[in-house]
């Protein structure tokens, strides 16, 4: 094999590393951005218009959730109920120094049926958390679809998928 023929393929090897390298990394940075989080108490991640009391929606959420009621019972960056205030469900992750995940769920009265729109108020830093809190997105929207199957659940904006 002649020197010329070695060096083609080594720039034809060292081309192909550098695609795969490329489509790698897009595909990595496509998937980052799936589960980028951002906290926004004022736009709703998930949100449904269901035919039942306010009472029942938080009552069935938490029943479906089936997540912990207690910090003490969950490890590093779990989720847990935080609690209720009203009409109010607070979410959280238990972090040792308070920048863990806040969100809740809020359900208001409208003449036809009550709303529900659930909010994420603090992200965590940790981004290892980050798919669980996406994954927590579609058990919502599962548990409102569950409580009123003609409900219109919407994600982000857009309908939520079946």
């Amino acid at each position: 094999m002649s020197v010329e023929m070695m060096i083609l393929l080594l720039l034809a090897v060292l081309a192909i590393a550098g695609a795969v390298a490329g489509v790698a990394a897009v595909v990595r940075r496509g998937r980052e951005r799936l589960v980028r989080l951002e906290a926004n108490p004022m736009l709703p991640r998930v949100s449904a218009e269901m035919h039942a009391g306010e009472e029942q929606v938080l009552i069935h959420l938490a029943r479906t959730l089936a997540l912990p009621s207690d910090r003490d019972d969950v490890g590093y960056g779990e989720i847990y109920l935080a609690g209720s205030v009203g009409s109010t469900l607070k979410l959280a992750s238990r972090s040792e120094i308070g920048r863990g995940f806040e969100a809740e769920v809020r359900v208001h009265r409208t003449r036809r049926a009550s709303v529900a729109e659930y909010f994420i108020l603090r992200v965590p830093g940790d981004e290892t958390l980050h798919p669980s809190i996406v994954a927590l997105d579609e058990r919502i929207a599962d548990s409102f679809r569950s409580l009123d199957p003609q409900a219109e659940v919407l994600r982000a904006g857009r309908p939520a998928v079946a």
